[in-house]
């Protein structure tokens, strides 16, 4: 059972300015809830008993929010002072973890479904996906016919599938390693990523998991799609 989870949370949101200009991007509101709150409300539900987020960006306005939250003794706060990657963001919060543990990104919708499908997943190391019309702008994994992932590529010019990388990833202790002798990529960040194919390499199986829907919420324009839809539509993918 997975009980730890790592929120990234330490990014600007420049795209969602002037909204960011005062909200750090995970407190971005949309139809009145702050992204952020979905992810943990579903973490909870699924059982999830410890939250580290990793801060940076207007972090005193994340560390006052979720202090008035009713689970709030079981948040803990990393800095991220240098935004070095997804990978960097991972590897400041190894020392704080002892187990098995899941990694999300804070500042997506993901379907209602998509934490317990990844927590209850009887595989130790899984990414979850989805199925995209347009995989060319997302990060995309192949996979063999157990769904066991055999391949990631960033943006692929042409993709060899649909499914797309969502945000929410599971991890077993052993991955620590990995992350902690994770190189710097030739764009300068550790990259989650290559952490991955290096436990690939390794022989360490991956899943992938796939649900209904997810929604990288990174421009005005998205939150405005958001705000438009369709009340019911919006209620039985996201919850």
């Amino acid at each position: 059972m997975v009980r730890t989870a790592v929120i990234l949370g330490a990014g600007r949101g420049t795209r969602l300015r002037p909204i960011t200009d005062t909200v750090p991007k995970i407190l971005v509101p949309v139809r009145g809830v702050p992204l952020c709150d979905r992810i943990v409300d579903s973490l909870i539900a699924a059982g999830i008993e410890r939250i580290v987020f990793v801060v940076g960006y207007l972090s005193e306005r994340i560390v006052a929010h979720y202090g008035r939250h009713p689970h709030s003794a079981k948040f803990e706060y990393i800095e991220q002072v240098t935004l070095d990657g997804t990978g960097g963001a991972v590897r400041l919060a190894l020392p704080a973890i002892e187990e098995d543990f899941l990694v999300v990104f804070g500042d997506s919708l993901f379907a209602r479904d998509a934490v317990a499908a990844v927590v209850d997943s009887p595989a130790r190391t899984v990414i979850g996906v989805v199925e995209v019309p347009d995989p060319e702008r997302y990060g995309i994994v192949t996979t063999d016919a157990d769904g066991t992932i055999v391949g990631i590529e960033e943006k692929p010019e042409r993709p060899a599938s649909n499914l797309a990388i969502a945000g929410i990833y599971k991890f077993s202790v052993d991955a620590k390693r990995y992350f902690a002798d994770l190189p710097l990529s030739p764009r300068g960040e550790y990259e989650m990523p290559d952490a991955i194919r290096m436990m690939m390499d390794d022989g360490i199986p991956v899943a992938a998991v796939t649900f209904d829907g997810m929604y990288d919420v990174g421009t005005l324009a998205q939150i405005e799609e958001l705000e438009a839809m369709d009340d019911a539509a919006f209620a039985e993918t996201f919850g």
